[in-house]
């Protein structure tokens, strides 16, 4: 059985967070691609539902068009299921307005020995002139011939409470017939005749694409759309004239309803309608939807990199500390223990006797509390800079003289390591910097320089005067620095990464330094380096 370590639950927690985040962002996804999905379907199903509302309205107001033509205006003015009281009404209105409730049923009744056979009517009637409600009870062997019964039964009694009689003509009963006559007349011609007539006689397929066009857009399809007409044959027929919609090669659609469905007859042509940009008008309809969805997944992404930037941001700077003070520990450790030794030997009955090896454990000690000094002013330094309290004491100074003053105090160290410095170009230049943090910066490209060469160091240095300020140009043949991590010199604490030898100590602090620096001056600072060649830094500083 293999033993877990939390050491190594801790070391692979990122990686462990990073997965599982991965996983709930990736189903997150899915689950909104899947909802898109069902989204986009159910849109595709409403848009094919309305298409065939729109078809089949079409289809019904063409019918109503053909048959438009037949129906004369005055057959309907007063309605083709009138009523008794519809008809006084209209006759009588002048005079007097009639609310009935009429009933008739047939009946026979035995008069002088003889059975005859009556319709009664009866019912009430409300005359709104007067107020006055009459009860009737009519007899007749027509409705065109109404008269009273001149009868007498018990069965009969008027109690009116309008006297006023009232004869009708048979003008009602014959327009029952004219409208009956007219009607057999119409649903012949609907029924039978326009089914042998030619479907190119018959429609016009202009008039068809203006239907279209309007219950298109009744429906809120608003997009292209084609038509054409075929028969059972798949075979189109020939119009004299063709709009524009029409699509001549248009044989089979998904869209597609019959014409004239109320013929008798069964008809043998089928409207299909096309669609060319369906799926960019389907899509369109899932604007709204579709935005607030890619809104919520950049939301969700953002929140994702924001998150694991952050931890793996924290992460870093949780090595880079562990570093600066594995570093830290040693630099300072180095002059600790120099001095202690030091001053062990100074201690020594034998040594104390020496005057010249006791001159020299003095050097010594003095040389390495000056590191010590140096090295907490570089953390000082940089703490005052992240305070934003470094306070710059600027005066007029000779920049080409505090170069030569700084490349003079290197020469010693560059000659021990068989390297040279040159000065390329020093034009003469006085600008208002702060002498101590300028020569400072300096110091620390020189050393970088020294530090970072596998060869004899060779430098060379250049003051260059501009209309504004000057430009300041140190160029070295050291290791050189990777394009990924030149981006990254100037930050605090970072150094550039050589696996796991450090042959060369440091905090990662100098840059970071230079570069807060040059920025206080209102100046930039720029890198161009390239790997086993060398590196090139410019400081390029104008007036405020």
């Amino acid at each position: 059985m293999i033993a877990f370590k939390y050491s190594d639950l801790k070391k692979n927690r990122f990686k462990i967070l990073l997965v599982l985040m991965s996983v709930a962002l990736t189903g997150l996804l899915l689950l909104q691609f899947y909802w898109i999905r069902n989204v986009h379907e159910l849109t595709q199903d409403r848009f094919k539902e309305k298409v065939q509302m729109a078809l089949e309205k079409t289809v019904s107001d063409l019918e109503k068009l053909e048959m438009q033509p037949w129906l004369k205006k005055e057959l309907f003015e007063r309605g083709l299921q009138g009523s008794y009281a519809d008809y006084v009404n209209a006759e009588f209105g002048e005079i007097m307005q009639v609310d009935e409730s009429i009933q008739i049923r047939d009946t026979v009744i035995n008069k002088d020995g003889e059975r005859y056979q009556f319709l009664v009517i009866s019912g009430s009637t409300l005359d709104t002139a007067t107020g006055l409600l009459a009860e009737h009870r009519v007899i007749t062997k027509k409705l065109g011939d109404i008269m009273p019964a001149d009868l007498e039964t018990p069965v009969f009694q008027f109690q009116d409470t309008n006297s006023y009689a009232i004869h009708v003509s048979n003008s009602f009963n014959r327009q029952i017939i004219r409208k009956a006559h007219f009607l057999d007349e119409m649903m012949v011609k609907m029924f039978a005749g326009n089914y042998f007539d030619d479907i190119t006689l018959r429609m016009s397929p202009a008039i068809l694409d203006s239907l279209l066009g309007h219950n298109l857009l009744y429906y809120n399809l608003d997009t292209n759309y084609s038509f054409s007409i075929v028969n059972r044959n798949g075979k189109l027929p020939e119009f004299s004239m063709y709009p524009k919609n029409w699509k001549a090669d248009l044989t089979a659609s998904e869209f597609s309803t019959r014409l004239y469905p109320n013929d008798i007859v069964t008809g043998d042509f089928q409207l299909l309608l096309n669609f060319p940009g369906q799926k960019v008008f389907v899509w369109k309809e899932m604007t709204g939807t579709l935005l607030a969805s890619l809104f919520l997944v950049l939301i969700i992404v953002f929140a994702f990199y924001l998150s694991v930037s952050t931890i793996y941001k924290q992460k870093q700077v949780s090595e880079i500390k562990n570093d600066f003070i594995s570093n830290m520990t040693h630099e300072l450790k180095t002059p600790i223990s120099t001095i202690s030794l030091a001053c062990e030997a100074i201690q020594d009955p034998d040594v104390s006797k020496d005057g010249n090896t006791i001159s020299s454990f003095v050097d010594m000690i003095d040389q390495e509390n000056k590191r010590l000094a140096k090295l907490v002013e570089n953390v000082l330094q940089t703490a005052l800079l992240d305070k934003g309290k470094m306070n710059l004491k600027r005066s007029n100074v000779r920049i080409d003289q505090l170069v030569k003053e700084v490349v003079d105090a290197f020469q010693i160290r560059f000659k021990n390591k068989a390297g040279i410095i040159h000065l390329d170009r020093l034009d003469q230049v006085e600008f208002q910097v702060d002498r101590i943090h300028f020569s400072n910066v300096l110091y620390n490209l020189l050393d970088n320089a020294l530090k970072y060469c596998n060869v004899a160091p060779r430098v060379s240095l250049k003051l260059v005067e501009t209309s504004g300020g000057f430009d300041l140009t140190v160029s070295d043949n050291g290791i050189g620095i990777k394009k990924e991590d030149q981006k990254r010199i100037f930050e605090k604490l970072y150094r550039v990464p050589t696996g796991d030898v450090h042959d060369v100590k440091g905090f990662g602090l100098g840059l970071n330094y230079v570069d807060a620096i040059v920025e206080l001056h209102k100046g930039e600072i720029s890198v161009d380096s390239t790997v086993g060649e060398g590196s090139t830094f410019k400081i390029h500083i104008e007036n405020e």
